[in-house]
């Protein structure tokens, strides 16, 4: 006999058993939004696309994610990695028992496993070209593409329906657009319905409208149901010389912090958007103000002024050939919209209090920066919001020569992110963060400092999270950055920076205390005691565990000595992650442990 063979067919079966055992799942989740703040993660994609990224999950990504302290993994899947060419209708089953590997592996290393259609029938926000006939449907419109989603949720919602909530959550379609609130809600009730109908308590991720942007008031109050965003902005940021966004490569190279203004001016050709982009301060005669230009549609002119002053007037006109504006000619459906990225100046002859920006005729166009030179001091302020159809406001310089809104208020891009916050907060609406990451062409240390302000944004306001990806050109592991250095972890090339930058501090994570090899907490999973040692701790000692959330869950003052290791009962402590501080003659330390 063969027994090569023999070993994929027995584990194939081993796995069917498992998940068709007549066991009972688990309670439903009892509180839904802690449920979201506590999750923890990356994105897996084993499953990705059928062409370029279907060679199944890893084990040792289960293992490295726990080992790291983290506790979440999304599955985005293409539905062709386990239907045949040309039929969604049909499963192929040695194609699921691979994501019956995954999920068994999330629970065998307690980490959640939340499965979602990436591309979905009749629907991926990455369109692709080589769909049969019979697949290039549209899942907003077309009844038969709408059965078969509603078909693939249905088998995921059996295959799994003996696998708690806690273990496993689904994430019906990723980032949809060009849909209404109210057609995309219906089609996603069909599936939500149909899910439900088997495993009432599974917990469902719906994304939000505009490519997960924003949460819907019209999912409120269902039932096991929870949203989530997508947080890439600013974009020019996060997907610099992304190879899959057009015109990136002509993004100028990101600089961190970016403010939350918008780069376009509008012109008389988009009248109900047309205002001025005005900075109230202090400009004294011969203050350099610097515009950087970056595209421009059809035609427009800028206009400076400082004051009622016009102290500056550009025209642009777009055609096919560059002249001294441009640097790319951009030939679209609407007409030449082209590239410049250059700088156009004016130094002010009189002292001023404001500067107007504003676009005098034509369609449209966008700016990178904004520099003002006062003597040998030159700010830039870089404008990351590109939202289309988005007016201009007024802003002022305070005495530090921070833009901030009129009232004083920071004008980091986390605003729409602060909204849907307070939208949830006062709608009780459960959501988390289920991808976010910056592309490796993005300077390091610009990514890095980015993520450190977002990943504390998302804590301050108890956000679950789950960074695109794991390993890869998002990710903390094997990402082919050039300008980073990386360290050896369990065979990957870890970014330490990066991982720092999504953890509360550098000693947060309970990998990087054991490398000081100061500091032991072990065992990780602890079922009825875990154990603390300390090489520099002597003396009275306070120590906290607090959950994900950061409630308060147990304090003890004990004496410890470095000789010494402190035994602490956890027996009482439901299953989960836990972050334990200790605080010892001014030193403190903290990490993170996980119960089973």
């Amino acid at each position: 006999m063969n027994l090569k063979k023999l070993i994929p067919i027995f584990i194939i079966g081993l796995i069917g058993m498992i998940f068709n055992a007549k066991s009972q799942p688990g309670e439903p989740i009892a509180d839904l939004k802690a449920f979201c703040s506590q999750q923890k993660g990356f994105n897996l994609l084993g499953k990705f696309d059928v062409s370029w990224s279907n060679t199944g999950f890893i084990q040792k990504d289960f293992y490295v994610i726990h080992d790291l302290g983290f506790n979440f993994v999304r599955l985005p899947l293409d539905y062709r990695t386990y239907t045949p060419a040309g039929n969604w209708d049909i499963f192929t089953e040695a194609q699921l028992v691979k994501i019956d590997q995954a999920v068994q592996w999330g629970a065998q290393y307690n980490v959640h496993v939340c499965i979602n259609l990436h591309r979905a029938p009749g629907y991926c926000v990455n369109p692709a070209d080589n769909l049969p006939a019979n697949q290039k449907l549209n899942l907003w419109t077309d009844s038969v593409a709408q059965k078969a989603f509603v078909n693939h949720w249905k088998m995921f919602a059996n295959r799994y329906k003996n696998i708690s909530p806690e273990r496993l959550s689904f994430n019906l379609v990723n980032e949809p657009s060009d849909v209404t609130e109210e057609v995309y809600v219906s089609v996603m009730k069909k599936a939500i319905n149909a899910i439900h109908a088997i495993t009432p308590n599974r917990v469902i991720f719906v994304d939000g409208l505009g490519y997960g942007r924003g949460l819907m008031l019209s999912l409120k109050g269902m039932p096991n149901i929870a949203q989530s965003i997508h947080s890439y902005d600013p974009f020019t940021l996060t997907h610099y010389k992304a190879g899959w966004v057009s015109g990136s490569s002509d993004w100028p190279v990101p600089q961190w912090p970016m403010l939350w203004v918008s780069n376009f001016l509008y012109g008389p050709y988009k009248s109900e958007f047309k205002s001025p982009l005005i900075i109230q301060g202090n400009f004294p005669q011969g203050t350099q103000v610097i515009v950087n230009v970056l595209q421009v549609s059809i035609e427009s002119t800028l206009q400076v002024k400082a004051g009622t002053k016009i102290v500056l007037t550009k025209k642009f006109v777009c055609g096919a050939d560059l002249g001294t504006d441009f640097t790319k000619i951009v030939n679209t459906q609407w007409g030449y919209q082209n590239i410049s990225n250059k700088d156009f100046a004016v130094t002010l002859t009189t002292a001023a209090t404001s500067l107007a920006f504003e676009n005098v005729s034509g369609d449209w166009m966008t700016i990178n920066s904004i520099s003002i030179k006062q003597g040998d001091v030159i700010k830039t302020y870089s404008l990351s919001d590109n939202s289309w159809g988005r007016k201009q406001e007024t802003y002022k310089l305070d005495e530090n020569g921070v833009l901030k809104t009129p009232d004083g208020n920071d004008l980091l891009p986390f605003k729409d992110y602060r909204n849907t916050v307070e939208m949830a907060n006062q709608n009780n609406i459960p959501f988390m963060v289920q991808e976010f990451g910056v592309h490796n062409q993005t300077p390091h240390k610009v990514s890095v400092a980015f993520l450190t302000d977002l990943s504390a944004f998302f804590r301050q306001n108890n956000l679950g999270w789950a960074l695109w990806n794991l390993t890869g050109s998002f990710g903390i592991l094997n990402s082919d950055r050039t300008d980073c250095t990386y360290e050896m972890y369990q065979g990957y090339k870890l970014d330490r920076k990066m991982l720092d930058a999504l953890t509360k501090s550098g000693t947060t994570s309970a990998f990087n205390l054991k490398k000081q090899n100061l500091f032991k907490l072990y065992p990780s999973p602890a079922n009825d005691n875990l154990f603390l040692s300390v090489d520099d701790f002597n003396g009275s000692t306070k120590i906290e565990i607090r959950d994900i959330t950061g409630r308060l869950i147990k304090s003890v003052s004990t004496e410890t000595a470095a000789t010494e290791i402190t035994k602490l009962d956890v027996s009482g402590l439901k299953s989960g992650l836990y972050l334990l501080s200790a605080a010892n003659n001014g030193k403190q330390i903290t990490g993170k442990f996980l119960v089973e």
